[in-house]
């Protein structure tokens, strides 16, 4: 019952999602975004996913708020020191290997995400928990944590998704 009605709120989601992007609340576009949102859900259920779609992609709200509040506040004083490095000429940039502390596939993602967001870095690429980072020369919040010292304030927030 509980995978029910689970399925219903994403049906909803997905159907206003839709409706939104249509900029359209006619009967027709309501049935065709049902139809769309249930064949996706099917699909997504049937073939994509290994475990339940909540237990792998379940974030509470708290840390959801945390994270996005966080990630609002880094992307506007990174973007700041990002033109400050180029109007100064220090806009050279390196490649960074970097082992995050995170063990949950979704809390990586968001990291890599949250990492792209913020002007200045770059994420390339992922290898399990090794993340290669493209970002400023002396940027210092990958080399200290490279090093070993400390999980980032990112990692501690999202750590809570592991389990």
């Amino acid at each position: 019952m509980k995978k029910l009605i689970d399925n219903l709120v994403l049906l909803f989601i997905f159907t206003g999602f839709w409706l939104i992007l249509n900029e359209s609340l006619a009967l027709s576009q309501i049935l065709v975004g049902l139809f769309f949102s249930s064949v996706a859900l099917f699909f997504t259920n049937r073939y994509l996913l290994e475990n339940d779609y909540q237990r792998a992609y379940g974030i509470k709200p708290e840390v959801l708020f945390r994270y996005a509040i966080y990630l609002f506040f880094q992307i506007y004083r990174s973007g700041f020191f990002a033109i400050l490095k180029t109007l100064k000429g220090e806009d050279t940039v390196k490649i960074i290997e970097y082992e995050t502390c995170i063990h949950s596939d979704l809390g990586i993602c968001l990291l890599a995400n949250a990492i792209t967001l913020t002007p200045g870095t770059v994420t390339l690429g992922k290898n399990g928990r090794q993340l290669k980072i493209l970002a400023f020369a002396d940027e210092k919040s990958f080399t200290d944590i490279a090093e070993g010292k400390s999980c980032s304030p990112y990692e501690m927030i999202l750590r809570s998704l592991d389990r």
